[in-house]
């Protein structure tokens, strides 16, 4: 039997996937505004302002929110909304990583592992 999601969980993951984290994240918003105790909404929502900061090269910020992102999920584990929960958090470490390394290095070139959702 398939699962059924929110719309507004849909697009923020279709959003989320074309890049356009803003616009994910404030999709999202407004639901999670409703039951502030969702910390899976919260979870995505930082994870689109990681990627939002880190496209603003606000690497500092980009990082706190990839690791905040990541321990949110880590309760979610292994699967929840369709997501592979535990290779999405390993993802957002890495992420976090790379942030903290790029901060460390402005000449560097450093690049995010991708991340895609898929539900």
């Amino acid at each position: 039997m398939a699962e059924h999601y929110p719309p507004e969980y849909l697009e923020f993951v279709r959003l989320f996937n074309e890049g356009k984290y803003a616009e994910s994240h404030r999709v999202l918003h407004d639901i999670w505004s409703e039951n502030r105790s969702n910390y899976f909404y919260k979870a995505l929502i930082q994870m689109a302002g990681a990627h939002q900061h880190w496209q603003e090269q606000s690497y500092y910020w980009a990082a706190d929110l990839f690791r905040g992102a990541a321990q949110l999920l880590s309760a979610y584990a292994p699967r929840h909304g369709g997501l592979d929960i535990n290779e999405l958090v390993r993802t957002l470490q890495t992420c976090a990583d790379v942030a903290d390394a790029q901060r460390n290095d402005r000449q560097g070139a450093y690049k995010l592992p991708p991340v895609k959702l898929t539900v």
